[in-house]
């Protein structure tokens, strides 16, 4: 039974605005994403495999609205996301980064930095959220991933890479998004905590129902973790299956 649709590309295409040096006036536009055309299942894992500078990143940046000049369309669960709002797309779609020390302050403890997350999730719902609930959800989220209750005490700096990348996809999905936009998640990180990594992924889209777009460049990582995969290249789809 073929599931419902969550995310249809239909011919997008995006350019760049190329400015001579001297007057700063556009002179030309460099093509970025050409006629990209896909579409994504409820509880699918969309890989988009391709070289640095291919495009991908500029996938995910359109959907998350990082990026909003573009043609064509881009449907997120039936709506055109231009139309959408920013508060309806963070009900939508979490992202997590490559690198997750960029998506955590380094000024605030992980408690304050999950607490202020679930905080979002109340306001986005209109729901009142008392502290013990905050402080119950809190361990529920760290005993799921493994990660020791010390570690709200911990500054992003006093973090592992594998704790870090943790932290990072528990503030994503915390707000319970339907699509999950992984940007190379496992990039920095050494083959074993790779491995480890992609088991909590795994187990965290059962438990959430969540869909995944896998972002990488390494192929083998997405045949293992991806039911379908376009790879692009210089902003075109070369290869879909």
């Amino acid at each position: 039974m073929k599931n419902s649709l969550l995310l249809k590309f239909d011919s997008v295409s995006k350019s760049y605005p190329v400015y001579s040096s001297i007057l700063r006036r556009v002179m030309s536009r460099k093509l970025v994403l050409e006629k990209i055309t896909f579409e994504l299942e409820e509880g699918k894992v969309l890989g988009v495999l391709g070289a640095s500078g291919s495009g991908k990143t500029t996938i995910a940046k359109l959907i998350t609205k990082i990026e909003e000049e573009y043609s064509g369309r881009i449907i997120l669960n039936n709506i055109n996301i231009k139309n959408m709002t920013h508060k309806e797309l963070a009900k939508n779609v979490s992202m997590v980064f490559q690198n997750p020390y960029s998506s955590l302050n380094p000024k605030h403890k992980i408690r304050f930095v999950l607490e202020e997350r679930i905080n979002q999730y109340a306001k986005l719902y209109n729901n009142k959220i008392d502290n013990y609930e905050i402080k119950e959800h809190i361990l529920e989220l760290l005993n799921y991933m493994k990660l020791p209750a010390e570690i709200l005490s911990c500054y992003p700096h006093q973090l592992s890479g594998g704790q870090k990348q943790r932290i990072a996809i528990l503030c994503a999905i915390i707000l319970k998004p339907k699509l999950l936009i992984l940007d190379e998640p496992l990039s920095s990180l050494d083959i074993s905590l790779q491995a480890q990594i992609l088991n909590y992924l795994i187990d965290i889209k059962q438990k959430y129902n969540l869909t995944y777009i896998f972002i990488t460049h390494d192929q083998d990582l997405a045949e293992y973790f991806c039911d379908n995969i376009i790879k692009i290249n210089k902003g075109v789809i070369c290869e879909n299956n």
